[in-house]
């Protein structure tokens, strides 16, 4: 590329390794950065949240009801195979 257009309009960059980041496991890029704050305040502006009476810290990873209880917010299940030696 020859040039970048656009710039001025980036005021920052946030650069995210494979380290883990955030207070748990189960924080992620949108998570450390802000914007899943912003998605969990449009989440609490649905018809159907109003209804139930849900705000913003319902849909979190972290909270009982607002994660999936199967796998705990983390995204994946775990499986224990006691019987492999």
């Amino acid at each position: 590329y020859k040039k970048i257009t656009g710039i001025e309009h980036i005021d920052k960059v946030v650069e995210v390794s494979q380290a883990p980041i955030g207070r748990t496991p189960r924080s992620n890029p949108a998570t450390y950065t802000g914007v899943f704050t912003d998605i969990r305040k449009l989440f609490e502006l649905t018809p159907e949240a109003k209804i139930r009476g849900y705000k913003a810290g319902r849909f979190s990873f972290n909270v009982k009801g607002g994660r999936c209880e199967v796998c705990r917010g983390a995204g994946v299940q775990t499986i224990e195979m006691n019987f492999l030696p």
